[in-house]
């Protein structure tokens, strides 16, 4: 079992800049894949927006004009035309696999509306349309076919304004627009683009979830569904919900890192992950998987890697992107170094949960059993805890970080050969209310029993019952 992926580093910022935002896009007509990073200096200071190829070579390195960090950097997409947009900078315009110049405005015609300059903000794609999200207002551009029209024609007409400030907007599930704002989530349906002017059809807007934002860059679309940050934890905002998936860690097992929890996760930033949302905490990032109902804390050793987002090369393989460089998740490695590096540092992975018991079962654990094939080099650790990870005794805990069990070895071979499953039996008396085990490997390609036997006492007295008596 390979607990979490190591993190190799692929591609770096130049130096004295930092990436600060990022998405990649296909050529629908060609499948180039191209990467737009956007990066400042050390000081936050100069923003530009670099393309690079799939290889990470520079394609074009555009200058915005602007000294701030970009809040909600985004791109809609229309046929070969891609426009790029944050509250924070002018708006961008170009095709897709050529380079990006400032957005202007394209008139109509002699007949038509009066187009309106482009505004900044929030960009996606809405039925072959480009949204742009500016405060509480959404303009919509002119739809684009292959016969005409121009996701660069914007009219005063094709305005709607939402209760409250817009923070995230999506192209969600059947077409439908979802903004996520401070006032709650709504939505408009795919309908509304098939006239003129949007709005006009009779299609209404409609409240489909009562989460509010507080912050840009705190929801994001994961095929097609819409999650955003709560102040317990994340939601899925398309639909009405009744339960927050809370983020904060009930319990943590000893000498692995701090506590992960937050006052209010809605400050934090989200965005998509291959199979669900990721989210990006101080120095850790939360990967998560909807269709397997899993999650993992990923992290770094460097106590100032942040993660900002991810892209996706061209054989789909999805990239980490980072501060300090773009970081290929997989293998069996960790650390930040390039791949031609060797490997330095193994990965380290902790399994933990409570043991739940019924309140008239004997609360003293005897024995302790699990199997793995981990050994040689590596370690693999195990241990009961009780009563709010009280201090381990002296003894059978001599060691503070666990029990040691199992012996094995992978060698360096090309070819691995599985190594024998080892079981070992540990006995020993814990009386606890609170039982939990916890399980750590701190080398790769470990395979483990799925199943670690805890057995309780079934001689000793349990706790007294409601009458004053004790059963056994």
């Amino acid at each position: 079992m390979q607990v979490r992926p190591g993190l190799r580093r692929v591609a770096t910022p130049d130096e004295g800049r930092v990436w600060v935002g990022g998405f990649t896009v296909q050529n629908p007509f060609t499948f180039e894949v191209w990467h737009y990073v956007a990066d400042v200096d050390e000081d936050g200071h100069d923003l530009k927006i670099r393309i690079f190829d799939d290889d990470f070579v520079v394609f074009q390195s555009y200058d915005t004009g602007v000294d701030v960090i970009p809040r909600g950097f985004s791109c809609g997409i229309v046929l070969d035309e891609i426009m790029i947009g944050s509250p924070d900078m002018p708006t961008l315009w170009g095709k897709v696999g050529s380079g990006i110049v400032a957005a202007v405005k394209v008139d109509r015609g002699p007949n038509g509306l009066t187009a309106i300059d482009i505004p900044r903000g929030l960009v996606t794609a809405f039925c072959n349309r480009i949204v742009i999200a500016n405060g509480n207002s959404l303009f919509f551009s002119d739809g684009a076919t292959s016969s005409g029209g121009s996701i660069r024609t914007f009219v005063g007409e094709n305005q709607n304004q939402r209760p409250g400030v817009i923070h995230g907007i999506h192209e969600g599930a059947n077409g439908m627009l979802v903004a996520v704002t401070s006032a709650g989530v709504y939505g408009l349906s795919a309908d509304a683009s098939a006239v003129d002017i949007i709005g006009s059809n009779g299609t209404p807007w409609v409240l489909l979830n009562r989460t509010t934002s507080i912050s840009y860059d705190s929801s994001c679309n994961v095929k097609g569904r819409i999650f955003a940050l709560t102040t317990k934890g994340i939601a899925l905002v398309d639909t009405e919900s009744e339960n927050d998936d809370e983020l904060d860690e009930a319990m943590i097992p000893r000498l692995y890192g701090n506590r992960i929890a937050a006052d209010t996760w809605q400050q934090e930033r989200l965005f998509a992950g291959e199979d669900g949302p990721m989210i990006a905490y101080e120095d850790v990032v939360l990967w998560s998987s909807v269709a397997r109902r899993a999650r993992s804390w990923w992290s770094s050793r460097d106590s100032t890697w942040r993660a900002i987002g991810t892209l996706i090369n061209i054989d789909g393989t999805r990239l980490l992107l980072a501060k300090d460089g773009a970081y290929k998740m997989g293998g069996n490695f960790d650390g930040e170094q390039l791949l031609s590096t060797a490997i330095t540092n193994q990965a380290v992975g902790v399994l933990a949960g409570v043991v739940e018991t019924a309140p008239e079962m004997n609360p003293t654990a005897r024995k302790l059993t699990a199997a793995t094939s981990l050994g040689g080099t590596g370690l693999m650790r195990l241990a009961v805890r009780g009563d709010a990870q009280s201090p381990a005794p002296s003894s059978p805990f001599a060691d503070i970080r666990c029990l040691i069990i199992g012996t094995s070895s992978w060698g360096d071979a090309a070819v691995y050969l599985p190594a024998q499953l080892a079981s070992q039996r540990q006995e020993f008396s814990l009386n606890s209310d609170e039982l939990s085990i916890e399980l750590a490997v701190d080398y790769p390609s470990t395979r483990i029993m799925p199943t670690v036997t805890l057995e309780l006492s079934k001689s000793a007295p349990t706790r007294a019952n409601d009458r004053g008596g004790a059963t056994s």
